[in-house]
């Protein structure tokens, strides 16, 4: 008899869901050290540009602006990380299984009659 699939467990997570949480958790972390370090270097009330006049951009909302960029920036580049990972080569492949053959080598002038191989040297 063959093995039924393995019922899921209550409380168990997908895979999908796993990456996501992975993620948006990776993302959080990198959005804080990248919240610190720009926040360190830069003080929000000392930015001032035309644009920024018409506003009145407080000093926490200029944070919690900062962090969201951060955040968001930070949440794509994770989630390319993981569909990266997820969609590349399948298993085996470090051991040759569905890698491509070696190219042939041949004679440049086959190709192209006209070439002159002296004004390479």
């Amino acid at each position: 008899m063959g093995k039924s699939p393995p019922e899921s467990l209550p409380g168990r997570w997908t895979r999908r869901q796993r990456d996501l949480g992975v993620a948006v958790w990776v993302a959080f972390l990198a959005a804080c050290a990248g919240t610190f370090v720009l926040f360190g270097v830069l003080d929000p009330d000392e930015i001032h540009s035309p644009l920024m006049e018409r506003f009145d951009v407080g000093r926490k909302l200029a944070y919690g602006i900062g962090f969201g960029f951060l955040f968001l920036v930070s949440l794509l580049a994770s989630r390319l990380a993981i569909f990266m990972v997820r969609s590349g080569p399948r298993r085996g492949h470090a051991r040759g299984r569905g890698a491509r053959g070696t190219p042939d080598i041949h004679d440049p002038r086959r190709d192209n009659p006209d070439l002159d191989l002296e004004d390479f040297k």
